[in-house]
């Protein structure tokens, strides 16, 4: 066909000038190289193997990821402490949050997903993720949804024993959704009588925080079935001097420190009907101006009893100030031990709970920084973790 129409271009330009009809010759194609030389021509790799981790360290941190930009496609960072080396990641729904088993084989997502991406049919899980694998191994639907707002850590928790996970909802009434973790089974709700949040008192019980500054604590039998509803007194001014939702909590002595915009502490012991002991100040003399601030702003390590707070100079109401500083407390003797000034603002901060344990210090800028929290050396620093890393997790707290 190519010779053909060459034949007849060439005649038809011929009659254009007047000459005879000239017949094109086709050339033979100049041969293509090949592109690669067959030595290095490797076989396709079918298979894509996945590694196994060990046994996750104490010392791993977890950086919940809710990806402001995209909120339907969430990210959990795995990174060893010590280096910041990345260790895993899984991929979670819109806004989830996780909660960390206590003998180290599973985490969980409370996480949402619709039908076409962004829109259509909703559905609530709670899925379990193998701690070495990373893979997910179940999943319970949530037949009531979730409180969807920004990742905050207490809005899901395991009881003391590891059974059930209860996950807070207001649809729009307050709950907490039971999932026994064991059989994998959706439940039922506990009436929480307008009160938010979840923080486990014991193997059938859990507690709330009240809008009148109270908690309510909740017991529950094997069913998920309410056996008793209990108000406590008000222990904070809800109104002038409100308590951060992010309180410092260590289940295994069951010790929670919530601390005020002002910069009170409240001491709180989580074993049944919680026990608010005499409230300190994190402020000392000449330290007027200063206020804690952040997200996720308290850590406890259990057995050196520290508490460490992010610290910022403002006045009142900068409750949401990223910290300039760490200020590390004893909490037995109530004074204050150290102050290390951070080279970047952070909202939120962890504490591994080891025998040498790791301080993090996250930034709203995706910047991770791990310190010796004994000593306050600078361990390691990760600039770039995905975009907008939130929340931080370790196993053991």
């Amino acid at each position: 066909m190519r010779l053909r129409a060459l034949r007849v271009v060439a005649g038809l330009c011929g009659a254009c000038f007047g000459s005879s009809v000239v017949t094109a010759q086709v050339q033979p194609a100049t041969p293509i190289p090949p592109q690669m030389p067959p030595a290095a021509a490797q076989p396709t790799q079918e298979d894509h193997p996945t590694l196994v981790l060990p046994e996750p360290s104490p010392r791993w941190i977890y950086v919940l990821e809710p990806v402001f930009p995209y909120l339907v496609a969430s990210k959990v960072w795995i990174l060893d402490g010590d280096d910041l080396s990345i260790k895993g990641m899984v991929n979670g729904g819109y806004t989830p949050n996780a909660v960390m088993s206590h003998d180290k084989s599973r985490f969980w997502l409370a996480e949402t997903y619709w039908s076409r991406g962004s829109r259509g049919v909703r559905t609530d899980v709670v899925t379990a993720f193998d701690s070495k694998t990373l893979d997910p191994v179940g999943e319970v639907v949530l037949p009531n949804g979730r409180f969807l707002v920004v990742p905050k850590k207490h809005n899901a928790t395991l009881t003391s024993d590891g059974r059930f996970l209860l996950s807070f909802n207001m649809d729009p009434a307050f709950s907490l959704s039971v999932v026994d973790v064991k059989e994998m089974k959706y439940l039922g709700e506990l009436d929480t009588q307008g009160c938010s949040l979840a923080f486990p008192t014991g193997d059938r019980s859990v507690a709330s925080v009240c809008p009148d500054g109270r908690f309510v604590h909740l017991t529950f039998d094997e069913t998920g079935r309410a056996i008793t509803s209990e108000l406590g007194q008000p222990f904070f001014d809800s109104e002038n001097d409100p308590v951060f939702e992010h309180a410092a909590v260590h289940r295994p002595s069951k010790q929670a420190f919530f601390i005020s915009y002002e910069g009170w502490v409240y001491p709180v012991r989580l074993d049944g009907m919680p026990k608010v002991a005499e409230r300190w100040k994190l402020q000392g003399p000449g330290d007027e101006e200063w206020r804690p601030g952040g997200w996720q702003l308290a850590a406890f390590h259990a057995a050196s009893n520290r508490l460490f707070v992010t610290m910022h100079k403002g006045g009142k109401w900068t409750h949401k100030q990223a910290g300039d500083e760490v200020w590390v407390f004893d909490t037995v003797a109530k004074k204050r031990l150290h102050r290390l000034p951070l080279e970047h603002h952070s909202p939120t901060i962890a504490v591994s709970q080891d025998e040498r344990p790791l301080l993090f210090a996250l930034t709203e800028t995706a910047i991770l920084t791990s310190y010796d929290a004994t000593t306050f050396e600078k361990k390691a620093e990760r600039t770039g973790l995905g975009i907008t890393p939130w929340l931080l997790y370790t196993f053991g707290e």
